[in-house]
Formats: C-alpha cells, structure tokens, sequence
C-alpha cells in the first residue's frame, strides 16, 4: 500500500472498482442478450463481487460468448406489435423460446365429454403429422382408445411422435405401448426415473399436455392443449372426482403463423 494513501482510500477505490464491473456484467448480459443457467449467473456475480480484478477480465474475455441466436421476422401481426414493449415476452425471447404468434379461432371446451370429443376430431382430421406430448396416458378406456386411433392414423401413412414422461408412464398405470411402436409410431420417454444423471435430472419431469396435428400445414394445423391428462378421470371423472375440472383447448392458428 502507497504510504501516502490511507486505508479508506483504498477501499472505497476497491468498492468502486467492484460497482462498475457488476454494472458492465448486467450492461453486457441484457444488451447481448446472453442465455445463461442461473447458477452460472450467481457464481459470475459472486467471482466479481469477491475478486473484480480477476472476474472482471475473465468475464470479458470468456463469460460473454453465449449469446441468443437471432431469429428470423417474418411479417409482423397484430400480436406481435401489440406485446413488443412487454417485459415477459421480451425475457422469454432472450432465452431462447419461441416469439408469440396470433391464432385464427380459439375454442374453450365446456366439459370433460366436450374436450374428448374436440380431441378424437383433431386426431381423426390429421392428414401429414400428429405430435402428442404428455405426462400420463392411462390404462383405461381413454387412454386405450389415444392409443388406438393413433395406431390407426400411423398404419394410415401419417407420422405420428409420442412423448410420454419417464414417472407420468408409471403413474399411469404402464400403458401398454407397444402397439405404437408395432405400427410404426416413434415413442420417447422424458427422463425415466432411472437413468443415467448426465441425461437429466430425476426432479425435471414434462407436464406440458397437446397434441398438434399437421403442424407444417398453415391451413390445417390444430392444437389441441390444456390441463388434461389423457385418461378417464381427466374426462369422464371417477371415484367421485368433479366431472371436467379440468380446462382444455382447441386452437387454430392463423395461416401465417407457427404454433
């Protein structure tokens, strides 16, 4: 330490040095619009605030690589002009997920026979591609039947994918999918409950529920989503459970638009 400098001088130079370099890291980051896992973010943040003469060159030099891939903008629409200045949809696009898009009719089902009803039709008007993901089909009369209209529309020459959850197979009953597979069906498992750790972790599971029929067709693409789980107690209710609490949907999208 300089003889000539006392002690306070010197922190408040080491604080100051500190602020700008955790100012240039939250500058860098939302100006790129860097993805970054949370933990990578925290342990950036601590290395800066306990050694910033250290942190802050080797975050110049290798922590600002990552950066969101730009998507290409096709014309834009009414919804994406009405959430542009949003701060959620804008975070979402920075991490990477898929811009908004506008949907041409939305239809709410009313019950449980209602949004069974919807699902037998976007699977029976599928004609190119049928992509199911969920977390439970159960081993009863519904998810029997998911099983068997979606053989029948494989052995018709459409390509139909299946992702099921690795614990929702379980807690389902362990359907029996091997029909699917037999009639050319590509069936995958989420994160099995056992499974390597470098595959995943056992706690991340896939609640997400749609089926989308025709997705590369603007004119005939249908998504089929909501709370639902496809089995009888989702529909049709069973051992006392209220009938069709749980909400669904079927949306069209619009002709210019990705779903």
């Amino acid at each position: 330490m300089h003889p000539g400098l006392t002690l306070g001088y010197w922190l408040t130079l080491h604080g100051l040095v500190t602020f700008v370099a955790v100012l240039l890291y939250v500058m860098t980051a939302h100006v790129l619009r860097q993805r970054r896992h949370p933990a990578a973010a925290i342990a950036w943040v601590l290395f800066i605030l306990l050694v910033p003469y250290v942190a802050l060159p080797a975050f110049l030099m290798f922590g600002s690589r990552k950066q969101a891939r730009p998507r290409p903008h096709a014309t834009p629409d009414p919804l994406a002009l009405e959430t542009e200045g949003s701060w959620a949809v804008q975070t979402a696009i920075a991490l990477g997920q898929a811009e908004p898009c506008a949907y041409h009719t939305l239809r709410v089902h009313a019950d449980g026979k209602d949004a069974l009803d919807a699902l037998w039709r976007t699977i029976g008007g599928a004609e190119h591609t049928i992509d199911l993901c969920t977390f439970i089909i159960g081993r009863d009369a519904v998810g029997k039947a998911v099983i068997d209209r979606l053989c029948a529309k494989a052995r018709a020459g459409v390509q139909v994918r299946v992702l099921l959850d690795g614990l929702g197979l379980w807690m389902g009953g362990r359907p029996d999918l091997a029909p699917l597979r037999a009639a050319g069906v590509e069936v995958a498992l989420f994160v099995p409950p056992l499974h390597s750790p470098l595959k995943g972790r056992s706690n991340l599971r896939d609640h997400r529920k749609m089926l989308i029929a025709d997705a590369s067709l603007p004119e005939r693409r249908r998504l089929w989503c909501g709370g639902r789980n496809l089995a009888s107690e989702y529909f049709e209710g069973e051992q006392g459970k209220a009938h069709g609490v749980r909400s669904s949907s079927t949306i069209r999208s619009r002709h210019d638009n990705q779903l």
